[in-house]
């Protein structure tokens, strides 16, 4: 499925709930599912075409019987638009979405020694503003190699102050 349909589906899902007054709930339901789907393996499951439809709709049916009338209304939409594939990615682009929407991210900090939690308080702050985001979760990853400095990633975003890069790009501007 392409990342437009996924988006199509993840949208209307977000649309409807908000409507309904349920947007906190299915979006808690929606995490839910993430776990369960990494947890299990069930994208994999659901995408193998080995299995028959009828074994994936009685996942399906076993997911209905915990979920909101939203969220099994758009299970059985899924399903009855042979989206089953698709179940795990549009999932994650709802909560992608979701995030965009409420401006949440995680935020990857890449150091060459652990952060103290000062630090990492200050970029969340530093997150915040450079990034327009209410709410940060700083995930810090230690690399040996950038030698010192960071590099924040968001979402794409990247913010490369290693020393590496830095002596890279005075050893260019030397050649």
């Amino acid at each position: 499925m392409t990342k437009v349909n996924s988006q199509k589906y993840s949208k209307a899902l977000l649309e409807v709930a908000q409507e309904k007054g349920q947007l906190e709930a299915i979006l808690t339901e929606v995490s839910e599912m993430i776990q369960l789907f990494k947890e299990n393996n069930l994208g994999a499951f659901l995408a193998n075409e080995v299995y028959s439809f009828s074994a994936k709709s009685e996942l399906i049916d076993t997911l209905l019987q915990t979920s909101s009338e939203v969220m099994s209304n758009f299970l059985n939409t899924i399903r009855s638009n042979g989206r089953l594939a698709d179940l795990g990615e549009i999932l994650e682009e709802t909560k992608n979405a979701a995030d965009d929407m409420f401006k949440i991210a995680d935020v990857e900090v890449v150091s060459s020694i652990a952060l103290s939690e000062a630090q990492i308080e200050k970029f969340k702050a530093m997150a915040k503003a450079k990034f327009d985001l209410n709410e940060v979760t700083v995930i810090n990853t230690v690399n040996e190699k950038i030698l010192g400095g960071f590099i924040v990633n968001s979402r794409g975003k990247i913010i490369d102050a290693s020393l590496k890069t830095q002596l890279a790009k005075i050893a260019a501007e030397i050649l």
